[in-house]
């Protein structure tokens, strides 16, 4: 898991449109099941008392699943928060999605991840962009998912993708005896 600049660096050059935020993780299965991890598991493993609308009330997160369809927080008392529309859902290959959690949709960046085969195992890719869209905020903004980003996708969905592909193995092994 790497970020591609130094936020420290970024924050001394007060750059009005701070680049992209450009992380790799390696996940121990293939494309489709890291695909399908992501986005129809994403309840499971997506942090929601730290990283969501409704903090400790959140009951859930969910994609549509389709080109359209949108990223959905619902709290505890079924209150629903749309964080973003998805843009491009090729299953096993790519998932672009407009990323606005707390905001309003006009102020949406973009979050495209890929899966891309290496080995028996999938780099999953994140590139965060947009944040021009927030003006004098963007280069805070920028800095704070530049944090978040390595632990959600590096550490929780990676360690859930070892978990899973671990289970779908056994699952499958059980079915073929």
């Amino acid at each position: 898991m790497r970020a591609n600049e130094s936020d420290a660096k970024l924050k001394e050059t007060g750059a009005a449109a701070p680049p992209p935020i450009e992380l790799d993780a390696l996940v121990p299965c293939a494309p489709n099941a890291a695909f399908e991890y992501f986005t129809r598991d994403i309840g499971r493993w997506w942090p929601l008392a730290h990283y969501s609308c409704s903090e400790a009330r959140a009951g859930g997160v969910a994609f549509e699943a389709r080109l359209g369809g949108k990223l959905i927080e619902t709290d505890v008392d079924g209150k629903q928060f749309v964080w973003g529309t998805v843009l491009a859902w090729e299953p096993g290959r790519k998932l672009t999605f407009s990323w606005h959690p707390g905001r309003p949709p006009d102020n949406a960046l973009t979050v495209a991840i890929t899966f891309e085969p290496a080995g028996a195992s999938t780099r999953v890719r994140l590139v965060h962009t947009g944040w021009e869209r927030l003006g004098a905020g963007a280069v805070e903004a920028r800095a704070q998912y530049a944090s978040g980003w390595p632990k959600v996708l590096g550490d929780l969905y990676a360690g859930y993708c070892e978990q899973a592909a671990t289970r779908d193995l056994t699952t499958n092994a059980k079915g073929q005896q």
